[in-house]
C-alpha cells in the first residue's frame, strides 16, 4: 500500500477536505456548545493536539473555548482571566514553544501523567481588530510541527468569525429582551395613565355635577331673595313717596304703621331666607 505521507498532493487533498467539512459543519452552528461538538469530532483530523485553547477580546469581554479529546469549556466573562503566557503573549505578541508548562492549568483538563515530553505552543493573531490567542499542547503521541501552523491558521478563522457572529446574536437577543421589557413596562405605564385619565374624568364628572346642582340651589335662594323680599319693600318705598302728600298727623296715624307693619314682615320674610341659605349652604358646604 502506497504511504500517503510520502505524497505531498494527496496529503494536501486530503487536509483540504477535512477541512471543509470541519468549516462547514462550523457554519451551520448557532451556538458555543454546538462549535464545540463539531470540534471534537472533526478538528483532530486537521492537527494533533491535547488541549487546544482560545481566547478572543470581544469588546469589554473575553471569550474562553477550550477543546479536549473529550470536552469542550467555554465562557464570556467580562473581567479577563488570562493565563501568565497569554498576558505575555498580549504584551509582546511573540509566539511561543515550550516545554515549560502550566501543569495546574492541564490537570484541569486532562491527567497530566499520561503526557511524554508534553510542549506548549503559543501564538498571538489579530483578526479583524479582534486579538486571538491560542494556546495549544501536544506531545510525542500527539505531534504538532511549524508545518501545522497554516492548516492551524484556517481553523482559528473559521472559530473566530463563528464566535464573533454568536456574540453578536447574543447581543442582538439581549438588546430584544431589554427591548421587550421596556415595552412591558411602557405597556404597564400607559395602562396607568389610562387608569389615571379614567378616574380623572370621572371625578371631573361629579365635581361638574356637583357644581351645577350648587348653582342650581344658588339660583333658587336668589329667587326667594328677589320675590319674597321684594313685595314688603316696594310697599315700604311707596308709603314713603306718600309723605309729601300727607299731613305730619296722618303720617303718623296712618303711614307709619303701615310701613311698621311692611318692615316686620320684610324681616320675617329675611329670617325665613337666611335660615334656608344658611341649611342649604351647609348642605351644599360652601364656605
Amino acid at each position: 500500500m502506497q504511504d500517503i505521507s510520502k505524497n505531498s498532493s494527496q496529503l494536501y487533498r486530503i487536509t483540504y477536505e477535512a477541512y471543509s467539512k470541519f468549516a462547514n459543519k462550523i457554519s451551520r452552528c448557532s451556538t458555543l456548545a454546538e462549535v464545540g461538538e463539531v470540534s471534537k469530532t472533526h478538528l483532530k483530523y486537521l492537527i494533533n493536539f491535547h488541549i487546544i485553547r482560545i481566547t478572543i477580546q470581544q469588546q469589554e469581554k473575553l471569550l474562553f473555548f477550550s477543546l479536549t479529546k473529550d470536552a469542550v469549556d467555554f465562557d464570556f466573562q467580562e473581567k479577563a482571566e488570562l493565563l501568565e503566557h497569554e498576558k505575555e503573549l498580549y504584551s509582546t505578541e511573540i509566539p511561543m514553544h515550550s516545554t515549560n508548562i502550566p501543569e495546574e492549568w492541564i490537570a484541569r483538563n486532562i491527567d497530566y501523567n499520561t503526557l511524554i515530553e508534553p510542549e506548549l505552543w503559543a501564538w498571538l493573531f489579530n483578526n479583524n481588530g479582534r486579538k486571538v490567542t491560542v494556546t495549544l499542547i501536544a506531545d510525542k503521541n500527539k505531534t504538532f510541527t511549524i508545518a501545522d501552523l497554516d492548516i492551524l491558521k484556517l481553523a482559528i478563522d473559521c472559530f473566530e468569525a463563528k464566535f464573533h457572529e454568536i456574540y453578536l446574536a447574543r447581543l442582538l437577543d439581549n438588546k430584544n429582551k431589554s427591548l421587550t421589557e421596556a415595552l412591558k413596562v411602557i405597556k404597564t405605564q400607559h395602562e396607568e395613565i389610562q387608569d389615571i385619565v379614567r378616574n380623572q374624568k370621572e371625578i371631573i364628572k361629579d365635581r361638574t355635577s356637583e357644581i351645577f346642582e350648587k348653582n342650581k340651589r344658588l339660583l333658587h335662594i336668589s329667587a326667594l331673595n328677589a320675590h319674597n323680599i321684594r313685595e314688603p319693600l316696594s310697599r315700604i318705598q311707596g308709603l314713603v313717596g306718600l309723605f309729601p302728600h300727607f299731613s305730619d298727623l296722618e303720617i303718623r296715624t296712618e303711614l307709619i304703621p303701615k310701613i311698621e307693619s311692611s318692615a316686620a314682615e320684610m324681616d320675617l320674610v329675611l329670617q325665613e331666607v337666611i335660615l334656608m341659605a344658611t341649611q342649604d349652604l351647609e348642605h351644599l358646604k360652601v364656605d
